[in-house]
């Protein structure tokens, strides 16, 4: 398969251009550089930002484009229409495409934000979700039944540049006692980068189009503290004493949700109970295949090691927070 990828220097992009070259597909890499500029041998790379430089695809074909970058619509249109000769065109958006995250179980066929109200080119995250839905609908409408929309959950792994669940087991590593939310009905659902980059091959290397929700089981904290504390013991370190502390708690301590506490969405937010419990079943019938959670912590504590002064975990709970804390016992 001869492959075009839009993107390719980080994170997906990269694991995905790893699993196209280990299948021994020709791959073409398209991106400004910024990130990477070394690159497998075999592999085409040709500079570009594809808000001016569309026109270095021109006379091209491939069999199939994968978009692992893509946010603002004009720039995704542009793209769509300027490779609309190729086979199929692969478009990574989000869950938080969804409209609401309201509820448990939401499939590929609930509605997705809108963005009649949000210019084209906002590139403010608080739109993220509603320009990731208008991105779907442009390569749609360029490459109809051809187009292949994926909506990941929470991508993580070894590698991930925003440290969000490998905070854990790098907190655990650490050992001594940190804290929690005491959140027994929260469920968390992530997918290993890796199980992600893989699955989306299979779906480039056929025909046809489709969208599926793409991410992991939903489990709970126990269930992942679990697995992060098994990581640590497996490379012969003793995991930090986890204490789960009410939310009212983490609150008044200062504690930011999701950066500060990562993972952590209070269930009183809007989509505390969908965001990360959303149906994978139509991807699971279509091939996906993901490891257990505690291969991926395992994973991130052997290949992607980071202190605490590494940049990633620049903004997470604070040590004073957590003495603090930890002296309500």
């Amino acid at each position: 398969m001869k492959l075009l990828l839009i993107g390719g220097g980080a994170f997906l992009g990269r694991a995905l251009l790893d699993a196209a070259c280990a299948a021994g597909h020709a791959v073409t890499v398209f991106n400004r550089g910024r990130r990477r500029r070394d690159w497998p041998p075999g592999v085409e790379w040709i500079e570009g930002d594809r808000r001016q430089d569309l026109a270095r695809l021109a006379g091209r074909h491939w069999d199939a484009v994968a978009d692992t970058c893509g946010y603002l619509p004009p720039e995704v249109a542009a793209s769509a229409a300027a490779l609309r000769g190729c086979g199929r065109y692969l478009f990574v958006s989000s869950v938080s495409a969804y409209a609401a995250l309201d509820r448990p179980g939401l499939d590929e066929t609930a509605a997705l934000a809108s963005a009649a109200s949000v210019a084209p080119d906002d590139a403010d995250l608080a739109h993220y979700g509603a320009q990731k839905a208008a991105c779907e609908a442009a390569v749609q409408a360029v490459f109809g039944d051809r187009s292949q929309v994926v909506r990941p959950g929470l991508i993580v792994g070894p590698g991930d540049p925003t440290g969000r669940a490998s905070h854990w087991p790098w907190r655990l590593a650490e050992g001594g006692r940190t804290v929690a939310p005491d959140a027994p009905a929260a469920t968390l659902q992530c997918i290993d980068v890796r199980d992600l980059a893989a699955w989306m091959l299979r779906l480039l290397e056929r025909p046809g189009g489709g969208c599926w929700n793409a991410t992991g089981p939903s489990i709970g904290w126990a269930d992942w503290l679990a697995a992060c504390a098994a990581a640590v013991r497996a490379q012969g370190g003793t995991p930090a004493e986890v204490v789960a502390v009410p939310e009212a708690a983490l609150e008044a301590a200062g504690v930011a949700p999701w950066s500060g506490l990562p993972l952590w969405i209070p269930s009183t937010a809007p989509n505390a109970a969908g965001f990360m419990a959303v149906s994978r079943a139509r991807a699971l019938a279509d091939g996906l295949v993901t490891r257990p959670a505690a291969d991926t912590a395992a994973d991130i504590l052997r290949l992607d090691p980071a202190g605490p002064g590494d940049p990633r975990r620049a903004g997470r709970i604070s040590a004073a927070q957590e003495a603090a804390l930890l002296g309500r016992d």
